[in-house]
């Protein structure tokens, strides 16, 4: 999806804001492939408007480089104030502006189905990591639900066709010479009540909902908005993501 052709980076971070617990829960899982005793780089790939690489860089005291193709997302992300050694630059996964060798991880949230060419920037990432680097992937595949799932029966064709399934991500990166050092299905907090919730999704800054007709979203929003008894309102909503992480094949990743 171009995102030069929407207007959804206006409305990103509101729409897609990270609970704080939610922004720990995932720090918490790098801390594992970050070594501590050195200054990381991270390129925080696909970083749409930062909202993950303030976040890295306040974590681990490290330089983190944002990477996104969409010049309407980075400037966004260069209007935040920066909240550590944090620098953004525009282009594509499949070829990374950085030279051979020179990042200790890659950080991908919610871009491999957004991927032209998936096996490339599987590739580019192999050509960017140290020795011991790490990819960590953050993705939903098609076989989650979520939340809106279920009010949107329009979406099922594209999660059929655009989203990848898990054996998709971990070929790709075993095809491009990467290791499986782990797979996990994290459940995350998005929205603190259902209410909540529906005033995220209203912003329409889900790639998947923005392909809908009018029509078809302001159908799911109505449903959404009275969702019957299976839905308690007062609950917190969570939603499951796939997370992947890859290392070098012949060589173990130092992990402190």
């Amino acid at each position: 999806m171009d995102y030069d052709q929407t207007e959804i980076a206006e409305s990103y971070d509101q729409a897609r804001a990270l609970a704080p617990e939610t922004a720990r829960l995932w720090l918490d899982l790098l801390t594992a492939y970050v070594d501590r005793r050195t200054t990381p780089l991270i390129v925080d790939l696909g970083c749409g408007t930062g909202r993950f690489s303030n976040l890295l860089a306040a974590r681990f005291a490290g330089r983190v480089i944002g990477i996104d193709p969409s010049n309407k997302m980075i400037g966004q992300a260069r209007r935040k104030p920066a909240a550590g050694n944090v620098t953004y630059r525009q282009g594509p996964a499949e070829a990374i502006p950085l030279d051979d060798a020179c990042a200790d991880l890659v950080f991908m949230s919610q871009i491999y189905h957004h991927l032209d060419d998936p096996a490339a920037a599987a590739r580019e990432c192999r050509r960017v990591l140290r020795r011991d680097g790490v990819v960590c992937v953050r993705n939903g595949t098609r076989q989650l639900n979520f939340p809106q799932r279920p009010f949107f029966p329009q979406l099922e064709p594209l999660i059929e066709s655009q989203l990848p399934s898990r054996e998709d991500i971990e070929r790709v990166f075993i095809d491009a010479r990467f290791s499986a050092i782990g797979r996990d299905v994290v459940t995350q907090v998005v929205a603190s009540d259902w209410r909540s919730f529906v005033e995220k999704s209203a912003f329409r800054a889900d790639s998947f909902l923005a392909r809908l007709s009018d029509r078809d979203f302001e159908d799911g929003m109505a449903a959404m908005r009275s969702p019957g008894a299976a839905i308690d309102p007062d609950a917190p909503v969570t939603e499951e993501i796939d997370w992947f992480v890859f290392g070098g094949r012949l060589n173990r990743v130092n992990v402190k």
